[in-house]
C-alpha cells in the first residue's frame, strides 16, 4: 500500500475519530447544559427534581424520570402548585430557538401519569405581579402536539386541604399549542385542536351543593358530558338549620349534554368560549324553598345584566333542552307540606346566548305539560346590551283542570280551586323596573274556595265573599268566548326573573277575572 493512501486512512480515521469524540463531547455539554437549564435557568418560582435524564442529540429528544415541579408564590414564598409524573418525553427540540430566541419548540411533549396538587389559597396575585414584566429566560413555549396520559388533578379548597375540584383521570391531546409566558395571566395559551377524556370529575364548588360529573369525551368535533349531578351536601330539613337567609335546596340530574364544535379563543387578551350548539338530554331539577328563613334582600340582576357582565366572552349560537322536568316546592307554614308545582316534557330552543358587542338577540322559547297535564308554551326574548334590561314574554296555556293546582294553592295560599281554565294567553314587555301587558282567558266555572285556618274545610263566607268578585266566564265575552284582562307590575330588584314573570302573570289573571273582561 503507498504511503499516499495511508495519509488519507489516516486522515479519515483522523476526522471519523475527531467527529465521534466531538459528538460525544456535544452530547455531553448539551445534557449538562439541560441539566444547567433546569437547575438555574428555569424561573425563580419554579422547582425542578428529577431521577434521571435520557438524551438524544440527534433526535433532540429528552426524557425526564419521575420528575417533580413545585411552583411558589412571590408574595408569600409558599408552594401552591406541587406536580408529580413517572415520565415526561420531549421530542423534536428546536436548538436555535432555545438558544437564541429564548423559546421552547417541541414537535412532541408527552406527560404520563401526571398528579397535580394545587393549593389556590397558598397563591396571592398582587398589582405588581400583573404588571410585573417575566424574567430572562424562557418567553415563549410551543408544542406540535401535546399528549397528557392518565392524569390526576386535585384542587384544594380554602385552607381546609377538603378537595374542591378533583379529576381522577383523564387523558388530553393538543395540536398547535402556543404559551406565551408574558401574556400568561390574561392569554395562557391558543391551540388549533384538542381532544380530552376524563372521569370521575367533582366540583365541591360551594358548601351547600357539588357537582359530579361521571365522564366527559371529545368524540370528533364534539364533547359529550356525562350523568352531570348537582348534589345537595344537606337534606331539605339539615339545609334550614344552616341558613340565617333563604337559599334554595336544588338537585340536577342531567343524563348528556353535547356540546357541537366548542372553541376557546382569546380577543383583547379576554377569553372567549364559542360553540354551535348544545343539547341537554332529559335534565330533572327539583328546587325546594324554605319560606320560613328570612328572605335574602340582595339585589337579583335579571339573566340580561348578568350575560352581559360575565368576566368572558361567551357565544353559544343554539341550545337545545330535550323532555325535561322542572318541579319547584315552597313552605309556608310549618305544620304543613311543601306545596308543589312542577313542569313535565319540557323542550325548548335558545337562540343566542350571547355577550358580544355584535350580540343578537336572545330568544327562548319553551315547550311543557303544567302539572303534568296542561300544555304551556313561553316565548321569551331580550337583547344582552340594552343596558335597560329590555325584555318580551308572551305565553299560553291550554286545557288546565284547575283542582291540579289545589297541591300548591292549599299550603301556600290556603284555598283550592273549581272548574277548568280552557284557554289563556298573555304578553307583556318591560324592563328592570316595571312591565305591562294583555291577558285573555276563557274559563268554566272557575272558583275559589277559601279554606278554614288549620283545616280543610271551606270557610263558606269567606268564599261566597270572594267569589262576587270573580266573573263568570260566560258573562262579558267576546264571540269566540274569552274575557280580556290587563297586565301591569313593578320588579321586586330582590326576586328571579322567574318572580317577575309570576307577578306579571298574577296581574292578568286578576285583572280578567274580577275586570269588566272587555278588550280595551
Amino acid at each position: 500500500m503507498s504511503s499516499k493512501n495511508n495519509k488519507r486512512i489516516t486522515l479519515i480515521v483522523l476526522i471519523g475519530s475527531f467527529l465521534i469524540v466531538g459528538f460525544f463531547i456535544t452530547q455531553w455539554w448539551v445534557k449538562n447544559y439541560i441539566k444547567d437549564f433546569l437547575s438555574d435557568k428555569t424561573p425563580s418560582l419554579f422547582t425542578v427534581e428529577y431521577s434521571d435524564l435520557d438524551f438524544s442529540l440527534l433526535q433532540g429528544n429528552i426524557v425526564l424520570y419521575h420528575p417533580s415541579v413545585k411552583i411558589k408564590d412571590s408574595v408569600v414564598s409558599k408552594n401552591h402548585t406541587y406536580l408529580q409524573l413517572e415520565e415526561i418525553q420531549l421530542k423534536g427540540i428546536g436548538y436555535w430557538n432555545l438558544l437564541f430566541n429564548n423559546t421552547v419548540s417541541l414537535s412532541n411533549l408527552t406527560l404520563t401519569n401526571p398528579k397535580i396538587n394545587h393549593y389556590p389559597y397558598h397563591r396571592i396575585v398582587s398589582k405588581k405581579d400583573k404588571k410585573k414584566q417575566p424574567e430572562k429566560g424562557i418567553k415563549t413555549i410551543t408544542i406540535n402536539d401535546l399528549n397528557i396520559i392518565n392524569g390526576d388533578l386535585s384542587v384544594m379548597k380554602n385552607k381546609t386541604d377538603s378537595i374542591s375540584v378533583s379529576v381522577s383521570s383523564y387523558d388530553l391531546k393538543a395540536s398547535g399549542l402556543k404559551l406565551n409566558l408574558q401574556t400568561l395571566a390574561t392569554v395562557p395559551f391558543v391551540y388549533t385542536r384538542f381532544y380530552v377524556k376524563a372521569k370521575n370529575i367533582v366540583l365541591n364548588h360551594s358548601d351547600y351543593e357539588s357537582f359530579k360529573i361521571d365522564s366527559i369525551n371529545s368524540i370528533k368535533n364534539n364533547v359529550v358530558i356525562k350523568n352531570l349531578q348537582l348534589i345537595p351536601k344537606y337534606t331539605k330539613q339539615e339545609l334550614s338549620k344552616h341558613l340565617k337567609k333563604e337559599r334554595d335546596h336544588m338537585q340536577l340530574k342531567i343524563p348528556e349534554i353535547v356540546i357541537n364544535e366548542p372553541d376557546i379563543n382569546y380577543a383583547g387578551n379576554r377569553l372567549g368560549i364559542t360553540t354551535e350548539s348544545v343539547e341537554i338530554t332529559e335534565p330533572n331539577l327539583e328546587i325546594y324553598r324554605d319560606k320560613l328563613i328570612a328572605d335574602d334582600l340582595t339585589v337579583k340582576p335579571l339573566y340580561s345584566k348578568s350575560l352581559r357582565k360575565l368576566g368572558f366572552n361567551l357565544d353559544i349560537r343554539q341550545t337545545k333542552i330535550k323532555n325535561g322536568y322542572i318541579s319547584y316546592a315552597e313552605l309556608v307554614e310549618a305544620d304543613k307540606n311543601a306545596g308543589k308545582i312542577f313542569f313535565k316534557n319540557v323542550n325548548a330552543v335558545v337562540a343566542n346566548i350571547c355577550n358580544l358587542k355584535d350580540a343578537k338577540k336572545t330568544e327562548i322559547k319553551i315547550h311543557s305539560k303544567f302539572m303534568g297535564e296542561a300544555p304551556l308554551e313561553l316565548n321569551w326574548s331580550f337583547d344582552v346590551n340594552n343596558q335597560a334590561d329590555a325584555l318580551y314574554v308572551s305565553g299560553s296555556i291550554m286545557n288546565l283542570p284547575a283542582p291540579v293546582l289545589n297541591p300548591f294553592f292549599k299550603p301556600n295560599l290556603n284555598v283550592i280551586t273549581e272548574g277548568t281554565l280552557q284557554q289563556m294567553y298573555f304578553t307583556f314587555s318591560g324592563d328592570n323596573i316595571k312591565s305591562s301587558g294583555t291577558m285573555k282567558m276563557k274559563y268554566e266555572d272557575f272558583k275559589f274556595n277559601i279554606l278554614r285556618k288549620k283545616t280543610s274545610k271551606i270557610n263558606k263566607f269567606l268564599t261566597a265573599i270572594g267569589n262576587i268578585f270573580i266573573k263568570d266566564g260566560d258573562k262579558n265575552t267576546n264571540p269566540q268566548g274569552f274575557r280580556y284582562g290587563t297586565i301591569e307590575a313593578e320588579r321586586d330588584p330582590t326576586k328571579s326573573f322567574f318572580n317577575y314573570l309570576w307577578i306579571n302573570v298574577k296581574s292578568g289573571v286578576i285583572s280578567t277575572l274580577t275586570g269588566d273582561g272587555k278588550k280595551e
